[in-house]
């Protein structure tokens, strides 16, 4: 029997958090190879975050988000170039446009702004789209592997006509997984519900959201409480601190986080920016529900009513159609930060509601639990469909 042949993670230096994971989901007859010591490091996007704290943080963050915006607006598409391991047959790229891959690659996306650093302005260049096609056309790139179908049609959507015929044939979507951390689900401990909202970008990711929706669960006679998990911004974080039923945690690793999740009953996940969202699939694997907008992707990975509720969509960075609303998210206009401070009555009203109804009904809550925990064993987002799905496309890829 022959010895299984290897494929090349290509990878960026600051490395996704769902990437680790992805390593643990090694086709048959397939071996991974990597070069990022960041597959080995669980605090490395906690790191990066806290780099970019305090005044000096800030000022790096800033000019970061200058140079980028520079390179956006005259119409930049990011490539990298692949240093080839010994003995291997194909690159599996995370998110990367590979210049002259020296094998065949596949690569896998969640939005096809990130090839334009999320910049929408970048396409108002007449040569932007072409250079794009023309990478994504490379007969080198195999197979691209979108991690939802709203991602699939990101790429669909963005690109001529001409360009999506010729494309949609490699387009094949390829959940990322997620490892199950409990083998069966918990029983509710007795008093309140407890919430968890997990997201660094505050005001993007919904904190405002979840903080006014435990006010009106509270408000309504719930025993709710939240633990929320982000850096709040100064001007909120000393009326927050005193807040009844809120716990607020800076992110501090995925030690702490497992943590929560352990002793939480349900995510609260109302984030406004997200085309995927990887804490999702962190949830589920520890049988933790997910309550969510039902928009884009997230209405994917969540089933409505099986491991996880979906409310709708408000203030969302990403239209129905898949594109960014914005031009230019270099910092985040300053009217959409606005809006998102002083989210609708009816939208708060709409979440705090789900969490009154499962507060009060522990057989639905248990029901939910078992389904996120189902989505990772053997569901959606779990290792062996990944496995099962990869090991034909890489087979196919390198033949």
């Amino acid at each position: 029997m022959s010895s299984a042949r290897r494929v090349q993670w290509h990878t960026a230096e600051h490395l996704h958090p769902v990437y680790r994971e992805q390593l643990h989901a090694a086709p048959r007859g397939w071996t991974y190879v990597h070069t990022n010591p960041g597959f080995g490091d669980s605090q490395g996007a906690t790191k990066r975050v806290e780099a970019l704290s305090g005044v000096a943080g800030r000022l790096r963050e800033r000019s970061e988000a200058a140079a980028l915006r520079i390179l956006s607006t005259a119409g930049y598409v990011h490539t990298t170039r692949a240093h080839l391991l010994p003995d291997v047959s194909l690159i599996h790229s995370a998110e990367r446009l590979i210049f002259r891959s020296p094998v065949p690659y596949v690569l896998d996306l969640e939005h096809v702004d990130l090839f334009v650093i999320y910049q929408r302005a970048a396409y108002e260049r007449r040569w932007t789209l072409p250079l794009l096609e023309r990478m994504l056309l490379d007969p080198r790139l195999r197979l691209l592997l979108p991690w939802s179908d709203a991602a699939r049609d990101s790429v669909l959507l963005r690109v001529s006509a001409a360009a999506a015929e010729q494309l949609r044939p490699k387009l094949r979507t390829v959940y990322p997984a997620a490892r199950p951390m409990i083998d069966q689900v918990k029983e509710r401990a007795a008093g309140p519900l407890r919430a968890l909202f997990v997201g660094t970008k505050f005001y993007e990711k919904g904190g405002v959201d979840a903080v006014h929706a435990l006010r009106a669960a509270r408000a309504a006679g719930s025993e709710v409480e939240l633990d929320l998990v982000s850096y709040v911004p100064p001007e909120l974080a000393a009326g927050l601190r005193s807040e009844p039923g809120l716990r607020i945690h800076e992110p501090g690793g995925q030690a702490f986080i497992r943590k929560l999740y352990g002793t939480a009953d349900v995510l609260l996940f109302p984030s406004h920016m997200d085309t995927y969202g990887v804490v999702v699939g962190e949830a589920m694997s520890y049988g933790v529900p997910v309550l969510a907008p039902g928009h884009l992707a997230l209405g994917e990975i969540i089933d409505d009513g099986t491991s996880g509720l979906l409310f709708p969509a408000e203030n969302m960075l990403y239209g129905d159609d898949t594109q960014c609303v914005f031009r230019h998210t270099l910092p985040v206009p300053q009217r959409y930060r606005e809006a998102l401070r002083h989210p609708s009555q009816a939208y708060v009203d709409g979440i705090a509601r789900l969490l009154v109804d499962l507060n009060d009904d522990p057989g639905r809550l248990a029901q939910l639990s078992a389904g996120a925990l189902a989505t990772t064993t053997e569901g959606r987002l779990s290792m062996p469909r990944r496995a099962e799905r990869l090991a034909a496309i890489y087979n196919e890829a390198a033949a």
